[in-house]
């Protein structure tokens, strides 16, 4: 050992001191030791509370202490400091009861330098492997319990310390609230900016929630993007919804990473003990639907529970499983719309519509599945069975010797900025457009992709980088629903589109006297000016067309020529409408 050794001699015979630090010297020619001395085992037990030592050398009989109290006495003060006893006593069976007590060793006095030496050296090696396994076990312990990325209580954790809460409430009849926090897009922005990112940004988060809640709470990470916490004794639920207020408005804080100023909102729900269960399950499960209704109400909000949320919750699961099988059946067609020239009457366009018929013939609503479809990440398969569908109509229309007129298909948000990794590890929005294209031969300009204003401002530049490569392969691009979202001009003018649908709200209120009128003039002119044709949705009555055409609109869509209808149908309209002149 290279390094210099303090060492605590208790000793209440000065001969044998001197003589022990004679024979310590005998170990080796350099100074290796430091030795303190004391002739009573309280001098010894001061010491050991004022000073850092390497090891105590304790002899059992001492003035102020005798036998194995000695050894107790000492051991109670030195910590993880090891002890070697020292002492005239050859007794075996003091020994042996002074090991199991905590010595490292026990010699009998006069013991030469070599044994004297191994002795310490190995007393102090062992106790520093005891040391450090008691910190590895610890470590194993922290991680058992403990999310690895954030350093918050996981879900194990959690749920045995909200079992421990809900006990202790039975018996001392107080409230418990538990929060669901689940942050909004968190899946979408890491899947667009990368996981690096999106685990610093987790960790930022954590750091921020934990410091909302008191010390006798729980703040803890589920997994993902999840965070929940138990509120112990909490008053009143409007102090729960104050804590979730807190908690909200800490996220929503900007965050800075490398440089850039990331925005994110989360939304939460909140169960309250006992009046929205007295389980541990109960009690997350119910704080969790309560966080979908708040997602649901707009999201950066939170929402208590309430009974009727079981009720939807298992309609949802319900109607999710039905699309998944409605999927793999077969059920999920596409129905096309016509788009026209304003000028001509020619048809110039068809957009392939998502469709879901029942096995009796009924239809679902788009609107009942496709926000759900998003949200649970169903889309992926849908818009590339829709995308396929719509290329294998067109390729058939062709082959007909129908014009040539392009198909559009809609893009979501997560189409368009989804990332190739997890369970989408192949997806790839680039190479499955060019495969449908492929696989129908047909040219990119016979597909066209819309998308809506607001879904790539999530991400601006990998929402213009990929639109950017479609437009490259020859693909046009449309701009959907405009008017709905931010409708940034500085936005519109790095977009790589060919073309904007001004929404159909707008072209609505163009039978009535009001600033839509001059609103959509307004879109139709900056259009243009950026080199843009203008599509109007959702014209049904010929004063919305007339009022139209007079703004120099170029297509239309809407019932006024035909609501969306299967492909058989479709095809029955583009023979009628071949070159049929303007009214």
């Amino acid at each position: 050992m290279a390094e210099v050794l303090r060492l605590l001699l208790v000793e209440d015979n000065l001969g044998d001191a001197v003589l022990l630090r004679e024979t310590l010297r005998d170990c080796r020619q350099e100074d290796w030791f430091e030795l303190q001395h004391v002739t009573r085992l309280e001098d010894g037990l001061v010491a050991l509370s004022t000073s850092k030592f390497d090891l105590v050398l304790l002899d059992l009989s001492l003035p102020d202490a005798h036998g194995l109290e000695t050894l107790s006495r000492t051991r109670a003060h030195c910590g993880s400091t090891p002890i070697v006893v020292l002492t005239g006593m050859n007794d075996e069976t003091v020994a042996v009861r002074a090991v199991q007590e905590g010595a490292q060793d026990y010699l009998v006095k006069g013991v030469d330098a070599e044994v004297l030496s191994r002795s310490i050296r190995y007393a102090i090696e062992r106790q520093r492997m005891v040391a450090e396994l008691a910190q590895v076990n610890e470590l194993q312990r922290h991680l058992a319990n403990h999310d690895a990325l954030t350093g918050l209580p996981n879900r194990q954790l959690f749920y045995d310390r909200l079992e421990h809460a809900l006990s202790l409430a039975r018996r001392e009849q107080k409230a418990v609230a538990v929060l669901f926090v689940d942050l909004d897009d968190f899946k979408l922005r890491n899947d667009s900016l990368g996981h690096d990112v999106g685990d610093r940004l987790l960790k930022v988060v954590a750091a921020r929630v934990a410091e909302c809640v008191r010390a006798s709470d729980t703040a803890a990470r589920l997994g993902g993007d999840e965070f929940t916490f138990i509120l112990y004794d909490i008053p009143a639920p409007e102090d729960a919804a104050r804590v979730a207020h807190t908690i909200l408005d800490a996220i929503a804080e900007p965050i800075s990473i490398d440089a850039n100023e990331l925005h994110i909102t989360a939304s939460c729900g909140i169960s309250m003990y006992p009046s929205d269960g007295e389980g541990v399950e109960t009690m997350v499960r119910n704080a969790d639907m309560a966080m979908y209704r708040a997602k649901a109400a707009g999201r950066n909000n939170y929402q208590f529970y309430l009974p009727s949320m079981n009720e939807r919750a298992m309609q949802r699961m319900d109607m999710e499983h039905r699309l998944r099988m409605a999927l793999e059946r077969g059920q999920i067609t596409a129905h096309f719309q016509p788009k026209v020239d304003l000028r001509t009457g020619a048809i110039t366009g068809m957009e392939a519509l998502a469709r879901w018929r029942l096995p009796g013939g009924n239809m679902v609503e788009p609107d009942h599945f496709i926000p759900l479809a998003e949200e649970t990440g169903l889309i992926i398969p849908l818009g590339e069975h829709i995308l396929q569908t719509a290329c294998e109509q067109a390729r058939a229309w062709r082959g007909a010797g129908l014009p040539p007129v392009p198909v559009a298909v809609n893009l979501s948000t997560r189409q368009l900025l989804q990332r190739p990794t997890g369970r989408n590890a192949r997806y790839n929005l680039i190479d499955i457009v060019g495969r449908a294209l492929d696989r129908c031969k047909l040219p990119p300009s016979a597909l066209e992709l819309e998308v809506t204003e607001s879904a790539f401002l999530k991400d601006v530049d990998l929402g213009i980088s990929i639109l950017g490569r479609l437009r490259e392969i020859g693909v046009p691009i449309a701009i959907d629903d405009f008017g709905t979202g931010f409708s940034s001009l500085n936005y519109l003018k790095m977009l790589p589109a060919e073309k904007i649908k001004v929404d159909r709200t707008f072209v609505r209120m163009l039978n009535h006297a009001g600033p839509d009128a001059t609103i959509v003039s307004a879109v139709i002119s900056m259009a243009h000016g950026l080199g843009m044709k203008v599509v109007a949705e959702g014209v049904e009555t010929m004063e919305q067309f007339e009022r139209l055409r007079r703004m120099n609109c170029d297509e239309m869509q809407g019932y006024l020529v035909s609501p969306a209808v299967d492909g058989e149908k479709a095809t029955k309209i583009l023979e009628r409408y071949r070159r049929k002149p303007a009214a």
